[in-house]
């Protein structure tokens, strides 16, 4: 199933309905008519991608010391 936000041409009524997928709106389109005119002139409206829910970010860690780090290829000792 695909959530599609509709938009009707002919009256600017903005609705939402459910499809079995981009193939079913495109089979329907033609005769699909506008919940709020009657007018088959509908479109799919613009829509933003769903991103879910935002998630947990991690602290940054904290830079080490440059005189006691024990990795020589470390950016910080060498005073980058």
């Amino acid at each position: 199933m695909i959530h599609y936000n509709l938009h009707c041409a002919a009256c600017g009524h903005d609705f939402d309905d459910w499809f079995g997928g981009m193939a079913d709106w495109e089979a329907r389109k033609p005769d699909y008519a506008c919940p709020s005119c009657g007018v088959a002139r509908v479109e799919k409206a613009l829509m933003a991608p769903s991103l879910g829910a935002a998630k947990a970010s991690f602290a940054a860690e904290p830079a080490c010391n440059p005189s006691t780090c024990a990795n020589p290829g470390c950016p910080m000792a060498a005073g980058f």
